[in-house]
């Protein structure tokens, strides 16, 4: 086991359980006004401070994939086939417990087909999107790959400020004040990917220029969402925005930490890497698991905030890599786990 390939299997478990705190918490900010203002201050200082989530498994992705030579009917063969099985089979679960054992009933099979086919085709759950939109990226991966092994630094670093204005761009009441140059073949996800790899292979020696880029990000994203919904009088959520430069910062700061993080102990490493193997599945499943735990009061109102959003989603991410793992156990079942 090589000590340098840790640090993917660290990031990928510390997002995952990143983005079960964050549907964790999320529903407090919904409750603006409504609950006490500790609560809320609570909810949005979890919710802030693990906003990194999302982009850095894009980072990981990126760092990992635009650096590989591969076939290309082997690479989407490979990709789709890990995601695709997956992703049907965890949304026909979230179909039959939405629609079937607490929602709506379908008396007819044409209606009952037609929805099947909907949320297919638009997601399930709300936390699918990001399976849709990384099915997307995968497929641009063979061309991007192809750019960036012709490319030298100039390049990418030329392609990534761009990317970072088409950011700038999206602040509201800022883009006023910039010339309307269309910049939307660099706009999305795409960056993260690139970020990912070019951050990847770049060295820092200042251990704590990463630690400065998470306190900006994580600060600038708490008290920038608790200003606009006072200002607003309502739970405003721009800050939360995936593309934001304040999320950019915490998750490039998170990104460069991990990646210069040596774990030597082998315990542990063991256990990072198990959980590393399962995060696919334990994204995909969680929903379910704080739904389930929802339903017999284990949420954000369990007992004090602070205390319960954690519990929470400490319970979740180990039942869901439970669930994961015993699948994984049935036979086929690693097909349909994630």
């Amino acid at each position: 086991m090589k000590k340098k390939l840790i640090w993917p299997d660290s990031l990928r478990v510390i997002s995952t359980i990143a983005v079960i705190i964050l549907h964790v918490s999320a529903p407090i900010l919904y409750e603006y006004g409504k609950i006490s203002e500790e609560s809320w201050h609570i909810g949005n200082f979890y919710d802030g401070m693990v906003r990194f989530c999302v982009p850095v498994f894009f980072m990981l992705s990126g760092a990992l994939l635009l650096g590989k030579d591969y076939d290309l009917s082997s690479f989407l063969k490979k990709r789709f086939w890990r995601i695709i099985p997956p992703l049907i089979f965890w949304s026909l679960i979230y179909i039959f417990y939405d629609y079937i054992l607490v929602g709506e009933k379908y008396f007819t099979l044409i209606e009952f087909i037609k929805m099947v086919i909907k949320n297919l085709f638009y997601g399930s759950k709300f936390h699918l999107w990001f399976i849709y939109t990384l099915l997307g990226l995968y497929l641009f991966i063979p061309i991007l790959r192809k750019w960036i092994k012709n490319s030298g630094n100039k390049e990418i670093v030329y392609f990534l400020i761009i990317w970072v204005l088409t950011i700038i761009y999206s602040i509201p009441h800022f883009n006023i004040y910039l010339p309307k140059v269309p910049l939307t073949n660099f706009t999305g996800y795409i960056g993260y990917f690139v970020l990912g790899y070019f951050l990847s292979n770049l060295t820092i020696k200042n251990k704590y220029v990463p630690i400065m880029f998470i306190l900006i990000g994580m600060s600038i994203t708490i008290y920038g969402t608790y200003y606009l919904t006072l200002k607003n009088n309502e739970y405003s959520e721009y800050f939360y925005g995936y593309l934001t430069p304040n999320v950019l910062l915490s998750s490039m700061g998170i990104f460069l930490l991990f990646k210069n993080f040596v774990i030597k102990n082998k315990r542990i490493r063991k256990v990072i890497l198990f959980f590393s193997k399962h995060s696919f599945g334990i994204y995909l499943v969680h929903v379910f698991i704080l739904a389930l735990l929802n339903s017999v009061g284990i949420n954000w109102k369990l007992t004090d905030t602070i205390i319960s959003i954690p519990i929470t989603a400490v319970i979740c991410f180990l039942l869901s890599s439970l669930i994961i793992y015993l699948l994984r156990k049935v036979r086929y079942g690693s097909y349909i786990s994630g």
